[in-house]
């Protein structure tokens, strides 16, 4: 072989090479582009899985202020969710998380308050911020560290409870920011409890708050400048009404103020519309204990011509007016010292406890009393969020519900029975699981029968059978005058769609009336 030949051959291999060298450079630029869109496609499938998945995790805000669940308690404990594991999500993917996670109460609330703005164009922290500030408790910081220093442990709460409250109380009052004066200005307005105080009080606690925000502290010598301003306010304004008083003075007479010994309203014991008090001094009803001693020394002479003068007017009412049927009125004013009658009984086993209730019919719910509860050894109570009233209609305190088992007339059932500080009682959910006690209740009502009336209705068409007679009356007291517009169109009316059950009843009717010449066809 020659050597052009072996030359030519070696250009051709060498050519061959750059190419090859040339395409694979090619092939290893293009590759960081498809993994970059592989990534991409990934992200965007992964991404609402990772949605789903914290949406699991987070439990829906419902704001309740009586059970204390407001928006900060409810972020801090998820907060960590959204700062961390929510971290690849966007901006925009977080504020739906957290709206999705708001009840539709809440969210209608929250939107409504950001208009015009779309819940969408508002940032995370934003959304925060404004939530806390719809859903968080109103009360003033010194109403908190009022009432942290009433805290009171319950006899229902262990000390590990009672610990968490405190702390939480104290970190909710701010108390390690309060210095000597701090602590001296809350004593100070802790001791102003008289009614007549109430203004000064108002006032004090409003420059306190207004400071607090300003980062300002306010000492105990401050707030008592602000006292004497305050006061000194008020003698001028009272210099000022009292010297408008005197000039009006001729033209307006002083009302006599009068009070009413029922009630202490404005107005005489004669026009009072309220129940009689109970007068625990005197034992009668009609009068407080404080104007007791002021009816006790009025002359017996007048009392006594009161009485004889009271009494000969019902004579004379008597004498003009038919006998009628007396009746003997009893006011119940308290039942528990006035009423001499057995009360009734029920014994019951009770988780195994015998129990000795009062019977009352007219109770929906079963009493436990505090003390007997304490001796079946203070078992867990349940949270119960009902109203209890009593017949007078004022709120009896429930310390919670109690799952029983129940042993009544030999009969085993379950029931709750709520614990309160008053006598045991039991309630008509307790006696209609019963069946001996459910058959007698049922019988006792079951003989309560109303008077007959048709003796009554028999005397009433003997006496006057004009009036029930058939047909269309007539009055001839008034006299009617019909004014009727001439040419006018009459309107037509679609008739009532009537069920087809009582279709025969209604034509019946509609029938009659026609006889009767009331309607026309």
């Amino acid at each position: 072989m020659d050597p052009a030949t072996v030359l030519s051959m070696f250009k051709e291999l060498i050519d061959e090479q750059r190419k090859l060298a040339s395409t694979m450079m090619k092939i290893m630029d293009r590759a960081p582009q498809r993994d970059q869109g592989a990534v991409k496609q990934e992200e965007q499938v992964t991404l609402p899985n990772v949605m789903a998945a914290l949406s699991n995790r987070i439990e829906k805000f419902i704001f309740d202020p009586d059970a204390d669940m407001s928006f900060s308690k409810w972020f801090s404990r998820y907060k960590e969710v959204f700062s961390e594991d929510a971290k690849q999500l966007t901006e925009s993917s977080k504020v739906r998380l957290l709206c999705e996670k708001l009840d539709s109460v809440t969210f209608d609330k929250y939107q409504r308050h950001v208009l015009p703005r779309d819940v969408s164009q508002i940032g995370f922290d934003e959304t925060v911020e404004a939530l806390k500030q719809l859903f968080d408790h109103k009360t003033s910081l010194f109403t908190t560290r009022y009432q942290c220093l009433k805290l009171e442990k319950s006899d229902a709460e262990d000390y590990l409870t009672y610990t968490g409250r405190v702390n939480e109380f104290c970190e909710k009052a701010k108390i390690h920011e309060l210095d000597s004066d701090g602590i001296k200005c809350l004593l100070w307005i802790f001791g102003l409890k008289s009614q007549q105080e109430a203004e000064i009080r108002q006032r004090l606690i409003a420059i306190l708050d207004r400071e607090h925000k300003a980062g300002r502290s306010v000492s105990l010598h401050e707030l008592h400048q602000e006292c004497e301003n305050f006061l000194s306010l008020r003698r001028d304004s009272e210099i000022v009404a009292g010297s408008t008083k005197t000039v009006e003075a001729t033209t307006v007479e002083k009302r006599h103020e009068v009070e009413c010994w029922n009630c202490g309203g404005n107005h005489y014991a004669r026009q009072c519309k309220s129940k009689p008090w109970f007068c625990k001094k005197c034992r009668k009803t009609g009068h407080k204990e404080k104007v007791c001693d002021i009816l006790q020394q009025k002359k017996p002479d007048a009392q006594e011509e009161a009485t004889k003068k009271m009494r000969s007017n019902r004579e004379v009412m008597g004498r003009r007016k038919a006998p009628r049927r007396q009746v003997r009125t009893v006011q119940i004013s308290n039942a528990a010292l006035e009423a001499n009658c057995p009360r009734v009984h029920v014994d019951a086993l009770v988780n195994n406890y015998e129990v000795r209730f009062l019977l009352d019919t007219g109770s929906d719910i079963t009493l436990l009393n505090e003390k007997t509860w304490k001796k079946m050894g203070s078992p867990a109570l349940e949270r119960t969020n009902i109203v209890v009233k009593n017949a007078s209609r004022e709120h009896m305190k429930i310390h919670g519900k109690l799952k029983c088992k129940i042993k009544l007339k030999g009969v085993e059932t379950e029931g709750y029975a709520y614990v309160t500080p008053y006598n045991s009682l039991i309630g008509l959910e307790w006696i209609r699981a019963n069946e001996d006690m459910k058959y007698h209740l049922e019988m006792m009502v079951a003989e309560v029968k109303m008077a007959s009336t048709t003796g009554i209705e028999e005397q009433l068409k003997k006496t006057y059978p004009e009036v029930f007679e058939e047909g269309l009356g007539r009055c001839n007291k008034e006299e009617v005058d019909l004014q009727l517009h001439q040419n006018v169109r009459p309107v037509f009316c679609n008739s009532r769609p009537v069920p087809l059950a009582a279709l025969e009843a209604v034509n019946a009717e509609l029938d009659r009336l026609v006889q009767m010449n009331v309607i026309a066809p």
